[in-house]
């Protein structure tokens, strides 16, 4: 079964990794998202990927905020390996593993003295 992970790169090269574990990730602002981007430009639910057989599916749940994949506003739209996704003022890079036609990545992640 194929993996799907954001990565959100920070700092320079330092990457930060977040591996869609169930069938279904909520991102937003609120509390009780399964990605929480604590920013006033992403609205409390922003948007969902979710399983659709062997295919993820990224929807916009509001309106009012853009969801852009690739530089384009989505209101629903089927991810790819390598597109990139722009929630807010947070770009993530889509890493799909392990299924047909994904890639198989190393992730490096530099790890600085005190964190």
């Amino acid at each position: 079964m194929a993996l799907l992970s954001l990565i959100m790169k920070t700092h320079g090269d330092r990457e930060r990794v977040f591996a869609m574990s169930s069938e279904e990730m909520i991102i937003g602002r609120s509390q009780g998202c399964d990605l929480r981007i604590p920013l006033p430009q992403v609205s409390t639910a922003h948007c969902k990927i979710s399983e659709d057989g062997p295919e993820r599916v990224l929807e916009s749940l509001d309106d009012m905020v853009e969801t852009r994949v690739n530089g384009v506003r989505i209101k629903r739209t089927v991810l790819c390996d390598e597109d990139v996704v722009e929630i807010g003022p947070v770009t993530f890079h889509v890493a799909i593993t392990g299924g047909p036609g994904g890639s198989n990545f190393e992730i490096h992640r530099e790890e600085s003295a005190g964190e």
